[in-house]
């Protein structure tokens, strides 16, 4: 079994991950860590009986993997194999500042090339929509430009909240109307309405502009994050879970090769 992770600001999301299995990168079982140094009895429990052979991850916060990397050598006698910019990849970066682009990105982009992507036929746009909502673009000649970070509905609520005298924190909950018969619908709408807009019309103008420069070029689009089903569900487009850990799985089927 392959132990995955993938560690962020607010928690390290593990998933196992069983290479024998015929479902492609399905992640089999997901736990979250809160930050902090890595509980061994919590994460001997979450593995329980099963042989952990490979551990890999990505990580946008350096100082966690000391914790991980020190926890995963004492149980598991396993080194765990980061990955970021410098490593194989299933498509070419052509970020201009590809050092400060969060291996999160490159792991999310990799699992979304990698479900939908078609070399030659078709590109995907990976949306990761958390705490900021993430756009990552690789096109169908397999190059990887980059993409777009926009912030999600916590991070707005907050803004809105503390940059201002009178308008309050809400609770994130789409109203029954665009239009809030209260400040606290009123705030909710244009939060949660909004996004839904931002999403739907970054995606439709990153295609617009990926059209002027190809006209030949087609893209799928897939959601991912803890906002992503929810916005799938509104908008209408694909929803895939845990395209992240996916993505670090994919990146260890390629570093083996």
């Amino acid at each position: 079994m392959w132990l995955v992770l993938d560690t962020g600001n607010s928690s390290t999301k593990a998933g196992l991950f069983d290479p024998k299995s015929s479902k492609g990168s399905t992640v089999l079982a997901v736990h979250r860590f809160e930050p902090g140094p890595v509980s061994m009895t919590e994460l001997q429990d979450f593995v329980g009986k099963a042989s952990i052979v490979r551990v890999g991850g990505v990580s946008v916060v350096p100082n966690q993997n000391g914790t991980w990397i020190e926890t995963v050598r004492h149980l598991f006698g396993l080194k765990v194999e980061y990955f970021d910019e410098n490593s194989r990849l299933p498509f070419e970066i052509t970020y201009t500042t590809p050092k400060t682009m969060g291996n999160d990105r490159i792991a999310v982009a990799a699992g979304g090339w990698n479900l939908l992507g078609k070399k030659g036929k078709k590109g995907v746009i990976v949306v990761d929509a958390g705490t900021a909502i993430n756009y990552e673009i690789v096109r169908p000649n397999g190059i990887y430009p980059g993409g777009v970070i926009a912030p999600g509905p916590v991070l707005i609520g907050q803004a809105m909240g503390l940059g201002t005298a009178q308008l309050p924190l809400v609770s994130l909950e789409a109203p029954v109307s665009r239009i809030g018969r209260s400040t606290d619908e009123a705030i909710r709408s244009g939060i949660m309405y909004g996004v839904i807009d931002s999403v739907r019309s970054m995606v439709e103008q990153i295609q617009v502009e990926e059209a002027r420069r190809d006209p030949q070029a087609s893209y799928e689009v897939v959601l991912t994050g803890g906002w992503g089903q929810w916005l799938a569900e509104q908008i209408g487009y694909r929803f895939e879970d845990h395209l992240v850990l996916k993505g670090v799985i994919d990146l260890m089927k390629i570093s083996a090769e």
